[in-house]
């Protein structure tokens, strides 16, 4: 009797052992399976990431400012980075901006491509600190669409932004970051670059900017 009642007792032993090995990969499996959405819905929420939508803000975007506070000043501080900062010349019009919230301002980066090739540029921002990216609205920017130089080609980039007005006042300087990446179409050293003669590289989809 003693030991069918061992032998039922190791049984059940056994049995919650095997349900546990079975369990523990099912709920780590489900875990990472969640991890990354779960980190998007973190990043979102808290903004440490500092990135934000590349694209213009709508009439909602400007009128969501549920939270009164007055308008105040702040320090903007523009800077750029590239993937080969000893050859193309990109940088802002102005290091930094003292600016009011709930106001609209207009500046620009310049580019220059000093190749002989037609690159293209792909610009990406981000804003820190991070958890304020949400109160920066563009209207206009050079990183909404990537862009195309032609060899020796220098174009003033615009961006149009305003910080909405409930950017809590603990925000006394933010920093506006640009970084482009580069990527080569094709070589025209024999290609004739007047605009007005018959031109190897279509103008469709590029964004003409002040020269």
């Amino acid at each position: 009797m003693m030991e069918n009642t061992e032998h039922l007792t190791d049984k059940k032993k056994d049995t919650r052992l095997i349900i546990k090995l079975v369990l523990f990969p099912c709920l780590m499996f489900g875990f990472g399976f969640l991890l990354i959405p779960l980190y998007d819905v973190f990043c979102e929420i808290t903004g440490l990431n500092g990135k934000f939508e590349l694209t213009a803000a709508t009439d909602d975007q400007l009128l969501d400012q549920s939270v009164i506070i007055p308008p105040h000043d702040l320090i903007l501080q523009f800077t750029s980075a590239s993937d080969a900062q000893e050859t193309w010349q990109f940088h802002p019009a102005e290091a930094q901006l003292e600016v009011t919230t709930g106001q609209q301002y207009r500046t620009h980066f310049t580019l220059q491509n000093p190749t002989d090739d037609t690159i293209e540029f792909t610009s990406i921002p981000s804003l820190s600190p991070g958890l304020a990216a949400e109160y920066l609205i563009k209207t206009e920017c050079f990183c909404f669409q990537k862009q195309v130089l032609l060899p020796g080609e220098k174009v003033e980039m615009p961006l149009i932004f305003q910080l909405r007005t409930d950017l809590p006042t603990e925000y006394t300087k933010l920093t506006l970051a640009y970084r482009i990446y580069a990527k080569s179409l094709a070589s025209n050293t024999d290609h004739n670059l007047d605009p007005n003669l018959d031109n190897p590289i279509s103008d469709t989809g590029r964004t003409r900017y002040v020269r």
